[in-house]
Order: C-alpha cells, then sequence, then structure tokens
C-alpha cells in the first residue's frame, strides 16, 4: 500500500434530507420532494452559474434513500487539497463573507469649513448584472428589509440582538433609523447606504455585519448543506471518502441508487423511478411493528395507507422490510 499514490477524487455534495431544517417535522415524501428543491438550488446557482461547472462534468445520483449526491469529475478538481475544497463549501455557506470587500464605496463630502472639509465613506449596492455572492446579497438584503418591515418591532429588534457582536442598543437604534425614520426605504431606492452615518451608535459597518450573518444564516437553511459524514469530517472537503456507489442497492430502504439525467430530473420520482422489478403479481402479507408518523406513501404511483397489518404487491415488500422494519407474515 505505501508504494501506491493518490490519483485524484471527485468533489463531491451530499445533500440529505436528515439535515434539512424542520425536515423531521415532515413525512418521508415530503422530505424528499424538499431536498430536491435544494439540489436544484446548488446545481443551478451555484455548480452551474457560480462556478461554471457543465453537465458534462457532473454525475447526479439519488441516494437511495434521503437524498442525492453531486459528483463534480473535472481535472482540475480531481487534485484539489481538503483546503481548497473546505473553501469551496465556505463560499456555498457564505461562511467568513464580507459585505465590505463585496459592496463597491464611494467617499462623499459631508461638511466643508473654509478650505477644510470631511468625507465619509458610503457603500452603494453592487451593479444589478453581477453574478454570485454579489447578486445573492442584493437580493437577500431587500428580502430581509421588507420582512421586517412586516413584522412587530420587539420581533425584529430580538431577531437582529440575537446576531453575535451586534447587542440590543445597537438592534434598537438600528430599527429606529431604517424603520421609524423610513431609511430602509431609502436604501432600497438609492441603492446606497449614505442614509447611515460612517460611525456611530448605528453606522454602514453595523448594517453589513447584521447582513453578513442574515446571508450566511439564509444561505445555510435554503441549501441545507450540513456535508457531515459520520466522522464529523466534511464530506465535500474529504478526498478519501467512501461515498455509495451508483447502481448498487441502498440497505435502508431496499431502492436502487439511481444516477439520473439532468433533463430528467424534474421529473424524476425517487418512489417510482428506482424500484427493482422483482417478483410478479403475488401480494404478501406485512406486519408494522410500529406505524411510521404519516398516514400513507405512493409508492410507484400506487398509494399505501399504514395499518398494523397490510397487503401489499411483492415489489415493494423489501422496501416496507427495509425502511420500516415490516415483517412478513
Amino acid at each position: 500500500m505505501k508504494n501506491k499514490e493518490w490519483l485524484g477524487a471527485d468533489l463531491i455534495f451530499d445533500l440529505d434530507s436528515d439535515h434539512l431544517p424542520g425536515g423531521e417535522d415532515l413525512s418521508y415524501q415530503d422530505q424528499l420532494k424538499l431536498v430536491k428543491k435544494k439540489t436544484q438550488l446548488l446545481l443551478e446557482d451555484f455548480l452551474m452559474d457560480d462556478f461554471g461547472f457543465e453537465e458534462k462534468h457532473m454525475k447526479l445520483v439519488f441516494s437511495g434513500n434521503r437524498g442525492y449526491h453531486i459528483h463534480v469529475r473535472k481535472k482540475e478538481v480531481f487534485s484539489l487539497p481538503r483546503g481548497a475544497r473546505r473553501e469551496i463549501v465556505d463560499y456555498i455557506t457564505g461562511t467568513g463573507i464580507s459585505l465590505s470587500s463585496i459592496f463597491p464605496f464611494d467617499m462623499i463630502k459631508v461638511s466643508e469649513f473654509k478650505e477644510h472639509s470631511k468625507t465619509e465613506l458610503s457603500y452603494r449596492f453592487p451593479p444589478q448584472q453581477k453574478g454570485g455572492w454579489s447578486r445573492r446579497a442584493i437580493n437577500l438584503i431587500k428580502y430581509a428589509l421588507r420582512r421586517w418591515s412586516t413584522m412587530p418591532e420587539e420581533k425584529v429588534i430580538e431577531e437582529i440582538s440575537d446576531i453575535p457582536g451586534i447587542g440590543p442598543k445597537t438592534a434598537i437604534g438600528l430599527y429606529d433609523e431604517l424603520y421609524k425614520e423610513g431609511k430602509w426605504k431609502r436604501i432600497l431606492e438609492k441603492k446606497r447606504l449614505d442614509d447611515l452615518s460612517e460611525s456611530g451608535k448605528v453606522n454602514q459597518k453595523h448594517f453589513l455585519k447584521i447582513f453578513e450573518e442574515v446571508i450566511r444564516d439564509h444561505s445555510i437553511n435554503e441549501l441545507s448543506l450540513e456535508f457531515v459524514g459520520t466522522t464529523d469530517e466534511p464530506v465535500t472537503g474529504d478526498t478519501k471518502r467512501l461515498i455509495r456507489l451508483p447502481t448498487s442497492i441502498h440497505g435502508g430502504s431496499f431502492l436502487v441508487v439511481k444516477p439520473i439525467n439532468f433533463q430528467d430530473f424534474d421529473s424524476f420520482d425517487p418512489l417510482k423511478d428506482t424500484f427493482i422489478e422483482v417478483g410478479g403479481d403475488s401480494t404478501y402479507e406485512i406486519r408494522l411493528d410500529k406505524l411510521p408518523d404519516e398516514d400513507y406513501i405512493v409508492l410507484n404511483g400506487n398509494t399505501f395507507e399504514f395499518e398494523r397489518n397490510m397487503k401489499v404487491p411483492e415489489y415493494v415488500v423489501p422496501f416496507f422490510a427495509a425502511k420500516y422494519q415490516a415483517k412478513v407474515l
């Protein structure tokens, strides 16, 4: 083994419905629908738009149970070390994002006395045509400002106060300036922050700091990118990660770990398109010692209502046995 050399590794993304915020309150079917939307967001907004990967460089696979794997297979990424791979995850989740480095700024003259003048720094929104986090940040700022304008004052202040480094006094001051003085509308209209001072109790840097955290939280919640394996090692950052083999059978569901063509992803239904064709028209009686929280499940277009004793066609028996520990009577 010591004479073998590491040749490279796919850049792998693992999205799992187990990691979706609030996913534990959803049925298995709804978890699968939600994680599919997150996978499409990661594919289209980040991997294709921001990183410029083409479909031919990526492989999309249903994990066989709770989510999807995306393999990026391009020679430029094969040799990326762990640190570089983790930086990609940091980018996607907005970790360490600095709006002050994204937003352009001007020096504006605010006062003048004789030959002396005072200038202040004024951040402005990046051009609308810019992509990546510039576009994403502007959209999230607009969304948050409008959302806060419809919420009770105490809820907004509480939400802002929870941000690390922002105390209640700053939160109250920012709320007063944005909503009691109406500056939030002027910021959106003018697309710049000069209505807030450069320094003082509430300033432009406070505003940017707050939204850096808002953007990070939104990104993580929106994408639900946990990337954590059994050893708490980030999946995407690990160059020696074992990932489930495409076309194998998942032991927790007896569904196929199925590669998916990108053009078929919209219509792909994991509870219809991943069953193994086994058996014939026979039916079996099965028993569920513990009933799921959901009332029914749709498998291959057929609806099965959960009961303690059920009669089901042969092809779904392995699924019920693996997924819900059903016993064949």
